[in-house]
C-alpha cells in the first residue's frame, strides 16, 4: 500500500516537474493544450517564478532535478516488486539515496518556500503542492524504510 503511495505522489510530481520544465524552456506559452489557469500566461506566478535565480540549483532547472528524483523513485518502487527478485537486491542502496535526496529536496522546498513569499512576493499554488507532495514522500520513504 506504501509502494502504491509513493507511486502515486510521484506521477503527480513528475507531472508538475514537467509543466515546469517545459515552462522553463518556453514550451508552455500560449500553447492551446494547456489551460490558462495552470500558469502559461506571461506575467502568472509560475512564469515569474522560473524566470528567477531561485528556479535553478547549480545552473540545472529544480524542475528538471526534479524530474530524474520522480522517475527514480517510480523505478525503485518497481524494483521492490516481489516478480523483479533478480534486481531486487539493487533496489535496497537506492532507498539510502532515495530517504537523502527526498531529505534535501525538502530542505530546499523550505528555503524556496521562503524565497517565494518573503523575498519574491509571488503566490505559487503549484510549487506549494511541489512542496507538499515531497513532503509526503519523504515520510513515506521513511516509513518504508523502517
Amino acid at each position: 500500500m506504501v509502494g502504491f503511495s509513493i507511486v502515486v505522489l510521484a506521477l503527480a510530481g513528475l507531472v508538475n516537474a514537467l509543466y515546469f520544465t517545459f515552462a522553463y524552456f518556453g514550451r508552455v506559452k500560449n500553447s492551446r493544450w494547456v489551460p490558462e489557469i495552470i500558469c502559461a500566461r506571461e506575467g502568472s506566478s509560475c512564469v515569474t517564478v522560473i524566470q528567477t535565480p531561485y528556479a535553478r540549483v547549480f545552473g540545472v532547472p529544480n524542475s528538471l532535478l526534479g524530474v530524474l528524483y520522480y522517475v527514480a523513485l517510480i523505478v525503485w518502487v518497481a524494483l521492490r516488486d516481489p516478480i523483479a527478485t533478480t534486481v531486487r537486491a539493487a533496489a535496497i542502496p537506492l532507498r539510502g539515496l532515495l530517504i537523502a535526496a527526498s531529505g534535501l529536496t525538502v530542505a530546499l522546498g523550505f528555503y524556496l518556500i521562503f524565497a517565494l513569499r518573503r523575498r519574491l512576493h509571488v503566490n505559487c499554488p503549484l510549487c506549494y503542492t511541489a512542496h507538499a507532495i515531497n513532503a509526503a514522500l519523504l515520510v513515506l520513504l521513511i516509513v518504508v524504510a523502517y
